[in-house]
């Protein structure tokens, strides 16, 4: 069960699934074996069997041990399942649901809570809810440091990274993905590493930086190279995505779709919807760019229909420069000229909204005092803080007074430039600092 729950690698998910389908077919009808089967399934992409597995009864809140246990977890991938076909409002539900009843039964530090922590905050990124996210996320990433899965650190990191881009603290978005890359390398996590050095590409080429931008793209495809990893779809996937989208920012848009042509039709047999739509999205912005305008247009309109049904937005927000530009005019333009269907014109209105916003977001430069050094009873704090003790807490562990304890609160927000308990956790973990 714990390989198929933790384990990335096709062939020991299978093997693993083997063992679990003859105690199955021999009697077995735990709820535990139940989720092991439909999280093994989901993972080498068998969905024939995963609906055929008994669905677990997720809203009893009585259940104890396995089965209480079981039903979160059920839940939780059931969640990644419906968002991966578009059903963004279920896989919500569905995570919230079984975050809560994590937190219910385990607390919040569980790695149970916090894999149901980090799938709720990537489906609330992507519809577009930011408020309060980056807490539950590092709150999360505290235990996944310590005992998570792969998976559940790679969506942490990954939305982190993401909310960090998104208000332009670009600063803080390297730091995340350079403490990302250093635990992959800890673990042997090699798609969480290809999947940092990939958001990091993509951060690199907001901001210009085209040739660092092509080293990371380079370091990925020093790891697809490695025959341990010959076999593993997902890592050659980043590379090619990172790939694609380099040329498409260096003026290579034509062989830049060709490459996403590929990894669409090779996406196709996978049966993850939302992953085709992101793939339309980058597909029609590189066609754009190489001056297929018919092509491009007629796939963003198609991708635009999908994605106001299924209730998608960060994914066009985060669109590249062709695609805005052709949304704008989309927008601007008369129905006449447009050939729009109407029912878009308030889903596009948001999507510029947001782009807007975006932009207009930027943060001060970090000083320079981000890499000051704390004080060893500050650094105390710190340890303190990063496990999650109040102020009143921290005074009873170190026996000084809670009005100290605050002023060195103060003083660790001042030298990392932070604002928050969780922010100043996360960046000292990033700094190496905890």
């Amino acid at each position: 069960m714990l390989n198929v729950l933790e384990n990335q690698d096709g062939a020991t998910v299978r093997a693993a699934l083997a063992v679990l389908e003859s105690r199955h077919q021999s009697g077995g009808k735990s709820s535990a074996l139940a989720a092991a089967l439909r999280v093994g399934y989901w993972k080498v992409r068998d969905f024939d069997r995963y609906y055929a597995v008994p669905r677990l009864q997720h809203a009893v809140p009585t259940h104890r041990g396995t089965h209480g246990l079981a039903t979160i977890i059920g839940a939780t991938f059931e969640a990644v399942v419906e968002a991966e076909q578009l059903r963004l409002a279920v896989a919500t539900r569905l995570a919230r649901s079984a975050h809560e009843r994590a937190v219910n039964r385990f607390g919040k530090r569980s790695p149970v809570t916090a894999r149901a922590a980090v799938v709720l905050a990537e489906l609330l990124y992507e519809e577009g809810h930011h408020a309060g996210l980056d807490a539950l996320v590092m709150q999360s990433l505290v235990t996944v440091r310590t005992s998570g899965d792969e998976e559940s650190a790679l969506r942490g990191y990954r939305v982190l990274a993401r909310l960090a881009a998104r208000r332009g603290d670009t600063q803080f978005a390297f730091l995340i993905l350079k403490e990302a890359e250093v635990l992959a390398a800890a673990r042997d996590w090699t798609g969480m590493m290809a999947e940092s050095l990939l958001l990091r590409t993509q951060l690199l080429l907001t901001e210009g930086r085209t040739d660092d931008a092509a080293i990371c793209a380079e370091r990925i495809e020093t790891l697809v190279r490695d025959q341990r990893f010959s076999s593993n779809d997902t890592l050659h996937a980043s590379h090619a995505l990172a790939r694609a989208q380099v040329l498409v920012v260096t003026g290579d848009a034509c062989r830049g779709a060709t490459i996403l042509r590929e990894l669409q039709a090779a996406s196709c047999g996978k049966r993850n919807n939302y992953w085709g739509l992101r793939l339309s999205v980058q597909l029609a912005d590189a066609l754009l760019g190489c001056g297929d305008q018919a092509e491009g247009r007629a796939m963003l309109v198609q991708a635009l229909q999908i994605g106001a049904r299924a209730g998608v937005y960060q994914t066009f927000v985060d669109a590249g420069a062709h695609v805005a530009e052709l949304l704008l005019s989309l927008h601007h333009a008369t129905p006449q000229d447009s050939r729009l269907p109407p029912e878009l014109r308030p889903y596009i209105g948001s999507i510029l909204a947001g782009r807007a916003q975006q932009r207009a977001r930027t943060l001060p430069t970090r000083p320079s005092r981000v890499t000051e050094s704390l004080s060893p009873r500050e650094h105390s704090v710190l340890l303190s803080m990063s496990c999650g003790l109040s102020n009143k807490r921290i005074a009873q562990e170190l026996q000084i007074a809670p009005e100290t304890v605050k002023s060195h609160v103060k003083g660790i927000f001042i030298k990392l430039a932070v604002q928050t308990r969780a922010h100043a956790v996360s960046t000292a973990g990033a700094l190496g600092l905890l």
